[in-house]
């Protein structure tokens, strides 16, 4: 299991679709910051205390660009999905998951092992982004203080938005284990949370739908202003999302004949 876990890191590193992936992060961060330009990257509406903030923001700051861009982060959906397909779906797309599992893994451990790699391939997209924000602001325009309300607000964030990416995800592996097709994956992961958002506009009263908007929830995560209650159900709907999905998958792969 940990021979596959590092074989598809190793895969990860010496991949040019890796590098020519996180160039891109790197090149929209450099726009957005050097600009000072925001652009909406989801359809969703920008919350009203994000506005306020905006309009009251003298220049761009490390921590000022840092809570602005948390509305852009979304972005990060897409531009990992090249990346679960180089580790994740590497073998389903080669078919060599059949020599790995009639050669003695588990279909337990090969899941365990996919997993594992899918949600360090989440994480480092959020470290990418919110460190190299930081820093280019900060060579731009100055430094702000890091205060302990910033951290903790922001390490809230992150968290919460990590959560709802894997909830996203977590899908697009059901989906993948399923039909051991990435491009079924691929297009069911940009797919059903479109098709979540366009029914929320639709079934404007239905407002239970907005707890499953992942998507559009990670563009608002800083600003919005969540009673507990809310709170309380978009971490239950991320949170039961990926464990059904993953038990799902799991319990599929292992009955599914290959």
């Amino acid at each position: 299991m940990f021979n596959m876990i590092n074989g598809d890191f190793y895969r990860l590193k010496h991949s040019r679709g890796f590098y020519l992936t996180e160039s891109i992060l790197v090149i929209f961060i450099l726009a957005t910051v050097l600009t000072g330009t925001l652009t909406s990257v989801s359809a969703r509406p920008s919350s009203s205390a994000f506005f306020n903030f905006q309009m009251a923001t003298n220049g761009w700051g490390s921590s000022q660009a840092v809570k602005l861009m948390t509305s852009m982060c979304s972005v990060l959906v897409y531009l990992t999905l090249p990346l679960l397909v180089m580790t994740t779906g590497f073998e389903f797309s080669t078919g060599s998951y059949k020599n790995l599992l009639s050669s003695g893994m588990s279909r337990v451990n090969y899941f365990i092992s996919k997993y594992a790699v899918f949600i360090v391939v989440v994480l480092l997209p959020y470290i990418l982004y919110y460190g190299l924000i930081f820093f280019v602001a900060g060579f731009k325009y100055h430094f702000s203080p890091l205060t302990g309300t910033f951290i903790l607000k922001m390490g809230q964030t992150v968290l919460f938005q990590l959560l709802l990416t894997l909830g996203i995800f977590s899908v697009a592996i059901l989906t993948m284990f399923l039909t051991f097709s990435i491009t079924t994956a691929v297009i069911t992961t940009i797919v059903w949370q479109f098709a979540v958002a366009t029914l929320r506009m639709i079934f404007v009263h239905a407002t239970w739908l907005k707890f499953f908007d992942f998507q559009g929830t990670l563009d608002t995560a800083y600003f919005a202003q969540f009673s507990t209650l809310d709170w309380g159900r978009y971490l239950l709907t991320a949170g039961g999302t990926i464990v059904i999905c993953g038990l799902l998958t799991l319990y599929i792969f292992k009955h599914k004949n290959l």
